[in-house]
């Protein structure tokens, strides 16, 4: 059994996640969590070492670490949001060097325990791939390359498959999440729904997520084709 552990882009809520278009779903777990960072991440995977057996992990983790501090001062009503969720366990590390620190001590943890690692970079976070938070996001990218060389584990760049797909399309001023957190409630009820979530992409000009984070079934079958392959080759 394979055990995901990642934030909502494993989840899929809003939009979808990868394993619903993996070819062997029964050999996947989804421990996805929305709005969850390492740090809390890392508290789940503690937990669930001494519970589960299985032996191999899959890890897609970060993007809250950047995102949960932009939001926070994004609006007022964001502002409230992070602090529930912060308050609730999902604390974001302090910057890259932090990140990179809690990571290796996250892989120091699963290898202790015989475990395999497979690791996800952060997805982009908005389709303007040349935006300040994407760069944030490649300097966090740049962390996970180094842990997952140091260590020996497997790494999926699907930044680096998104990047492709969104170099193709002209894009200037992409629809990006709203300062409104309901409007992120509402995806997350309206998007489980595929004909929905296609629609919803679509009229907002996106081309691989529905609200410039979440995925589409564009991007999490493109993921998917690429977790399959790298537990395949394993």
């Amino acid at each position: 059994m394979n055990l995901c552990f990642g934030d909502s882009i494993t989840k899929g809520v809003p939009g979808v996640s990868y394993l619903k278009h993996l070819e062997s779903k029964p050999n996947y777990a989804n421990f996805g969590l929305g709005g969850d960072t390492l740090i809390g991440l890392s508290n789940r995977i503690a937990l669930q070492i001494e519970k589960n057996k299985s032996r191999s992990y899959i890890i897609q983790i970060g993007t809250n670490d950047i995102l949960l501090p932009f939001l926070s001062g994004y609006s007022l009503k964001w502002s409230a949001r992070i602090e529930s969720l912060i308050k609730s366990g999902r604390l974001p590390c302090e910057d890259v060097t932090h990140f990179e620190d809690r990571y290796r001590q996250l892989l120091v943890k699963l290898i202790k325990s015989d475990k395999s690692i497979t690791l996800i970079n952060i997805p982009c976070i908005g389709e303007n791939t040349s935006s300040a938070l994407n760069r944030e996001v490649d300097d966090y990218n740049l962390a996970i390359k180094n842990v997952a060389v140091d260590f020996d584990v497997g790494l999926i760049d699907f930044n680096g498959w998104q990047k492709h797909k969104l170099n193709q399309y002209r894009i200037i001023e992409p629809y990006f999440i709203t300062k409104e957190p309901l409007d992120m409630v509402l995806d997350s009820l309206l998007t489980p729904v595929y004909l929905l979530r296609k629609h919803i992409s679509k009229k907002r000009g996106l081309h691989l997520t529905v609200d410039g984070c979440h995925l589409n079934d564009i991007s999490a079958k493109g993921l998917a084709e690429m977790v399959q392959a790298k537990c395949e080759a394993l």
